[in-house]
């Protein structure tokens, strides 16, 4: 198999999948190998994979033994190609697709990140960086970035500290950024994470850290559905943390729509 596809299940995919996604699209394919479509699917994305040369990573996600994994993801039908980017799920496919329409697909984000290695060649220590967290290595990345003085190598570690539960060591870093770095979109998301995290430990009620655990972890769409159904079982006098959290979690969502939909909604459940 290349260097670039690997099989995966829970006990490698924060590693091999949300990690690596930090530095490189990944690709994660949840087949089975009941599955006629997903034989046909599975060499299309091989050859698009090896063809793109470490541009782009593929896990493959066997869904009859990873079948937690699978509905974590919400893959309701096989085979189901999600692409991960930054820890967040950004494009999905599902059925059999041609090689170039999946290319198509993953061009976007593939130029960003091409562009991205651009800027990331003029830092030594981002580039060693990069490459440990591509070897597993991560916790040995962190003094490389500590030293980075570019956004993008500031924000790294700031995901990787959340990666580790380093907390603290999240937040004295997002503090650290200037204004106009917090201002980027991806340190909003960070902050609205960071907020989450902060919200779940100040609070003693299991379920709103169980909750805010799925959405930062998991799924935001899935935790946000749980932070939801917590705020309709609330009393009034105890729903402002719910509140906050919810506030937060739409921050999660790229879907303007749906935001708007998620926010009608816990108004309802409110007034």
């Amino acid at each position: 198999m290349s260097e670039f596809i690997k099989a995966v299940g829970t006990a490698e995919f924060e590693q091999d999948v949300i990690v690596k996604s930090q530095s490189i699209p990944v690709l994660i394919d949840f087949w089975a190998e009941w599955c006629a479509p997903c034989k046909q699917l599975m060499p299309v994305l091989h050859q698009l994979v090896d063809s793109l040369n470490g541009a782009v990573y593929l896990a493959t996600v066997d869904t009859d033994v990873e079948q937690e994994l699978a509905m974590n993801y919400g893959v309701r039908s096989l085979p189901t190609v999600l692409l991960m980017k930054n820890g967040e799920i950004v494009e999905q496919f599902m059925g059999v697709q041609p090689e170039s329409e999946i290319r198509k697909l993953l061009e976007p984000h593939l130029t960003e990140a091409g562009e991205n290695q651009v800027k990331e060649k003029a830092s030594d220590d981002m580039q060693m960086a990069l490459e440990l967290i591509h070897q597993g290595q991560v916790l040995e990345a962190i003094p490389y970035l500590q030293t980075e003085s570019s956004l993008d190598g500031k924000l790294l570690l700031i995901k990787i500290y959340l990666q580790e539960g380093v907390i603290d060591k999240a937040i004295e870093s997002f503090e650290a950024l200037n204004i106009e770095q917090k201002e980027e979109p991806q340190a909003q998301i960070i902050k609205s994470t960071l907020e989450l995290i902060q919200i779940g430990q100040k609070s003693k009620k299991n379920e709103l850290q169980a909750a805010i655990e799925t959405t930062v972890s998991i799924n935001p769409l899935q935790g946000i559905e749980q932070l939801l159904t917590l705020l309709s079982q609330t009393k009034a006098e105890d729903k402002e943390p719910v509140k906050k959290s919810l506030i937060s979690a739409f921050n999660l969502i790229d879907d303007v729509k749906l935001v708007s939909q998620l926010r009608r909604k816990m108004a309802s459940l409110i007034f």
